[in-house]
């Protein structure tokens, strides 16, 4: 029986890049589907191009303002009630936080939450007054929805032993999952062959996701290896205060150490011309840049953390390294530079493993099935 749905995200960039397969799904099944979040970004008429109109709201990005999230969830709240949805699904924090309670004060029938990652104040070494309260508002807030899907078993394992909801309510996602046919691996006619490796990081520029580290570990390699190459590739998010100063970007062109790209709206060029693929992150759900990169036969090196580790299997498709360590990243990085053949036998394998584990058809399975009421607990 068809339904109506609601997905709720951060804004509509995530929504678009992260839910585009599943709101083509849902709308081949004959569902009525409606997205939400924080317009402006330019990403509202590709998610209405799929048919699937969408509703702007007010999402603060900066951080926690009382005044604002008040304003958000009472948002919620009236549109919830207006549109009389059989299911909310809600993704990123906030709207997780504060849809989860509006949803319940609207009564919409089935609240699902997908945990995308518990936010950059989780990835600190020490526990501050913002990371209690966020604690504070996941713990009122999460235990509203009907279930709940974490990316990671770390995650997973955090919400679980810290009671904050019940397990049997509960399942895991492999990531967002990867459209393995969109992201495969270009004839090797169009890379070119490069004497040295090009190592290219995949993120927005902010200081959780480890670019400072990326950036010494480069200055490292160079002293041996000059002619290698480093890329960055990612936007500047301007209103998430840990975005790293354009004025280091900068100064690490002019000094050589990297080249940023910016940001682009197709990313696999610039995948196809990397030889390996980098994210030091000290903490993420699932890093999709390092699925796509597996996807299109990368070897990837990422930290051995909350999220990064489950996209690899050290030493088969790529290495893990300890997050905050320049020169652990820079010891891996000469690793993949010594060894080409160990490269290519790691592309290949993240292929396998992207295809087995994290294609985007098994992340769509699962959510409909919870979505029909198969409640089953989930696993990747």
């Amino acid at each position: 029986m068809a339904k109506k749905i609601l997905l709720v995200s951060r804004c509509a960039w995530t929504l678009y890049n992260f839910r585009a397969g599943l709101m083509r799904a849902l709308k081949s099944a004959g569902h009525l589907v409606i997205g939400g979040g924080a317009a402006g970004d330019g990403y509202e008429p590709r998610i209405e191009h799929l048919g699937v109109p969408f509703v702007g709201l007010p999402v603060d990005k900066k951080g926690v303002n009382p005044k604002a999230d008040l304003h958000l969830m009472w948002a919620l709240y009236r549109w919830y009630g207006r549109e009389r949805p059989e299911i909310v699904h809600h993704f990123t924090i906030k709207p997780v936080i504060y849809g989860s309670i509006a949803a319940r004060l609207a009564r919409v029938p089935k609240i699902v939450n997908t945990i995308t990652g518990m936010g950059s104040v989780f990835a600190e070494e020490e526990k501050t007054r913002l990371r209690t309260l966020v604690e504070w508002m996941y713990r009122i807030s999460v235990p509203l929805a009907h279930f709940t899907f974490f990316q990671n078993r770390d995650d997973l394992a955090f919400f679980v032993e810290h009671h904050f909801l019940d397990p049997a309510r509960t399942g895991l996602l492999p990531g967002s999952g990867v459209d393995c046919e969109f992201f495969k691996p270009f004839p090797e006619m169009t890379r070119g062959k490069e004497a040295w490796p090009t190592f290219l990081m995949v993120s927005r520029l902010l200081r959780h996701k480890g670019v400072y580290d990326f950036v010494e570990a480069a200055s490292m390699v160079k002293k041996r290896f000059p002619h290698v190459r480093f890329q960055l590739l990612g936007g500047r998010d301007e209103r998430n205060p840990t975005v790293v100063p354009e004025a280091d970007v900068s100064r690490w062109q002019a000094e050589g150490f990297v080249h940023w790209l910016g940001e682009v709206s197709d990313v696999r060029p610039a995948l196809n011309r990397a030889d390996v693929v980098v994210l030091p992150s000290y903490a993420e759900g699932i890093p999709r840049s390092l699925l796509e990169a597996a996807a299109m036969c990368k070897p990837i090196i990422t930290t051995d953390t909350r999220g990064c580790r489950d996209t690899v299997e050290q030493g088969v498709n790529g290495l893990l390294v300890a997050a905050r360590d320049p020169e652990a990243l820079a010891g891996a990085m000469i690793a993949m530079i010594e060894a080409p053949e160990l490269r290519e036998r790691m592309g290949r394998e993240g292929r396998r493993k992207v295809e087995c584990e994290f294609d985007e058809k098994l992340v769509i399975e699962r959510i409909l099935k919870t979505y029909d009421g198969d409640r089953a607990r989930c696993s990747p």
